[in-house]
């Protein structure tokens, strides 16, 4: 991971830590350390606050392809209290954030709908001849989900995170 993104998880993790919301000891250590390095620089410590609203809090996957681990973690937006996920790029520890203010697709810019996500292998979608409307995935996708609604399929085409609403 880089440095600069080690530093940014740290700041961010104080900052909870200082906020009114306290959130328990245990929540912040059972974080990963690649995702409290990911998200302490930069812009996203400022902005972006870890949330536990959803378990589990953070998911590991390779989401970029490039076949190094990634991790995807909860966050809300400090000014507007929007619900999203950060994205560290386990390799440059780059983060992109998806919600939390920020639009993506039917998923719009606050997840504050979502219930549950899991991770939608890559293995999987080889496997699953009865998915016709599953994009062809170049690593893991996340599956974000309203419980008995709609869910979608976040997944990185090679440039950029993107949406393919699944139900409703």
């Amino acid at each position: 991971m880089a440095r600069s993104a080690i530093i940014f998880v740290l700041v961010l993790l104080l900052s909870q830590l200082a906020s009114a919301k306290r959130v328990a000891p245990r929540a912040i250590r059972d974080v990963p350390d690649a995702v409290k390095k990911g998200l302490t620089n930069g812009l996203a410590r400022k902005q972006y606050d870890l949330s536990f609203r959803i378990k589990p809090s953070y998911l590991e996957g390779d989401f970029n392809g490039d076949g190094k681990m990634d991790l995807a973690v909860l966050v809300n937006e400090r000014a507007t209290g929007k619900h999203g996920i950060a994205i560290v790029h386990g390799t440059t520890g780059r983060v992109i954030i998806l919600g939390a203010g920020i639009g993506i697709g039917n998923g719009g810019d606050d997840f504050e709908w979502m219930d549950s996500w899991r991770v939608y292998s890559e293995t999987r979608v080889a496997h699953a001849s009865g998915d016709i409307n599953v994009p062809r995935f170049r690593g893991d996708a996340l599956l974000v989900e309203k419980s008995e609604a709609a869910s979608g399929l976040i997944y990185w085409n090679g440039k950029r995170y993107v949406w393919s609403q699944q139900g409703d």
